[in-house]
């Protein structure tokens, strides 16, 4: 398969180290944006270090793991690295973890603290959750707690104010860092490699327990070099960056932005108002929403404008064709639509769109793997590679691969196969011009009276339709047809399609038994991390009946 040209050259400092070079560089430059407040290099390197110095105060050492609960608040970057600085490794949990969720990962990731927040109460109150979680810490008091669901947790810090003693305030906590020598951290921060963990990030579990993926220091850089590479990302540009610090769409990014000594944008709850703000304030250079839930409430937000914008030069949006081209003719002239082919295990990328590719590959296409990189499309039964053109299983391998599932060897085992290469449960196939085509997962596909139907092939469909922001589809039981589709969809602000206007648009263009037999329409999605938990669509057929 073809690879992208751009340079090749491989990762060779740690995460904390490329903080360290920016301090040198351009200590006082802004490095990254939020809603309340901006931290220079020399300001997040600071209070990261005491972070550091108060997490191997309490017992922390290197290899050890620190789990964050937070959104992407102001706090969470200093807290980030400062466990990296401490040599440990983040555990980063979704920020909208429920009790059973943060009961498994908390007691899986064998975290010895839990850092989290007590701002932004209004969307989650993180400390009640973790008292749910946790009930006998009451009457303890950290560093010193004991608890039956997480034998390992020692202490929990909170960032703000907290109403139970078993809860350090920051405040509280760092006041630890003055006991830590200069030496204790050099010596801490010198013992970790490029092949160390750097961060466990939990896949979504959308059909079992979520399984924690290994991404080292060297897999994190090596992988998002290729996106600062594309958009030849430069010290002092900006980057809108909504996705979650805690899936590889957010580590990764930040990951890239600091090496090149550049700023990123974020907030800690998505409201399109205030990106166009930061937009505006900014002078954005790059935009990286990632997927359409982020992308279109800020590209058709009223003050959003082409002309105005002009200063943008890239955005990144994963979709099918037709929405891949609304999002280029929403952008300013000159700026490019973006696309990639992704996952968690491969810390995040594992093809990218050339800049300057045609438009109609940078809609269909995901892209060509980096010069470190290796894919194949095989038949996931035999495991033989399939012709080109001919769709079966994406696997890949190289510097950006996971090192493994956290305290799960059956399951690297099973994903990680003879030769270094990984198993996607992706389908796919290699076009005429050695280009990835993305087609789903090779799961999601239903059966239509005997006849396999891909989800993604009506989704693409339906995505075309005016009026169709986006489309998810599944089956729904079905007593002569086995199962039938169902589609899901969330209408553009102002369109009024109706359920007969999407069937009608479906009628002449797709085989009957691939048309939707019901059409729900949908204002918010059941999302893990960045994707629709169908499995949740499925939950709400039965109050649509």
């Amino acid at each position: 398969m073809r690879k992208l040209d751009i340079p090749g050259e491989l990762a060779n400092r740690t995460i904390p180290e490329l903080l360290q070079e920016q301090v040198r560089l351009r200590a006082d430059q802004p490095h990254a944006h939020f809603p309340d407040q901006s931290l220079s290099f020399a300001q997040l390197h600071e209070q990261a270090t005491r972070w550091a110095r108060a997490l191997i105060a309490i017992g922390v050492q290197p290899g050890d793991h620190v789990a964050t609960l937070m959104p992407n608040c102001s706090s969470w970057a200093p807290v980030y690295y400062g466990i990296l600085y401490a040599g440990a490794a983040v555990a980063a949990f979704n920020s909208r973890y429920k009790r059973q969720e943060l009961a498994y990962t908390l007691a899986h990731s064998r975290a010895k603290v839990l850092v989290t927040t007590s701002a932004h109460r209004e969307h989650a109150d993180y400390e009640t959750l973790i008292r749910s979680v946790l009930p006998d810490i009451e009457g303890q008091q950290s560093p010193h707690l004991r608890t039956a669901a997480a034998p390992d947790l020692k202490s929990i810090v909170i960032c703000g104010e907290a109403s139970h003693g078993a809860f350090l305030t920051d405040a509280e906590f760092l006041r630890a860092a003055d006991s830590v020598a200069e030496t204790r951290l050099a010596s801490a921060q010198a013992s970790r490699r490029l092949d160390d963990t750097a961060a466990i990030i939990y896949t979504s579990g959308t059909t079992a327990n979520p399984k924690g993926c290994e991404l080292t220091h060297g897999g994190i850089q090596n992988c998002w070099s290729t996106f600062a590479r594309i958009v030849n990302l430069k010290a002092g540009e900006t980057v809108w960056m909504p996705m979650p610090f805690f899936h590889t769409g957010g580590i990764g990014p930040m990951t890239t932005i600091l090496a090149r000594g550049a700023a990123f944008a974020t907030q800690p709850h998505f409201e399109a108002d205030g990106v166009v703000d930061f937009i505006d304030r900014l002078k954005v250079d790059h935009l990286y929403p990632g997927f359409p839930q982020l992308t279109f409430p800020v590209l058709e937000h009223p003050r959003f404008d082409r002309k105005r914008h002009s200063f943008v030069r890239s955005l990144l949006n994963v979709g099918p064709p037709a929405m891949q081209q609304r999002a280029q003719s929403l952008l300013p002239d000159g700026a490019v639509l973006l696309n990639l082919f992704g996952m968690t295990e491969g810390s995040g990328i594992v093809t990218f769109t050339p800049w300057n590719s045609s438009l109609r590959v940078r809609s269909e296409a995901s892209g060509l793997p980096p010069p470190h990189t290796d894919v194949r499309v095989v038949d996931p039964e035999t495991l033989q590679p399939c012709s080109a053109g001919v769709a079966g299983e994406i696997q890949f391998r190289g510097a950006g691969a996971f090192k493994s599932y956290y305290r799960d060897a059956a399951a690297t085992a099973a994903t990680i196969i003879d030769g270094g290469w990984v198993r996607t449960g992706d389908r796919g196939r290699i076009d005429d011009e050695g280009y990835l085509v993305f087609l789903g997962r090779i799961k999601d596909t239903l059966k239509v009276g005997g006849e396999n139907v891909a989800a993604a092939e009506i989704e693409a469909f339906l995505q075309s339709v005016p009026g169709v922001r986006l489309a998810q589809v599944i089956g729904m039981p079905d007593d002569r047809m086995g199962e039938v589709p169902v589609a899901f969809v969330e209408r553009i602000d102002g369109a009024a399609i109706s359920e007969a206007d999407v069937i009608k648009a479906c009628d002449g263009e797709l085989a009957r038994w691939k048309i939707p037999r019901r059409v729900v329409f949908v204002a918010e999605w059941p999302m893990s991390a960045t994707k629709v938990q169908k499995f949740r669509l499925k939950e709400l057929l039965p109050r649509q009946t």
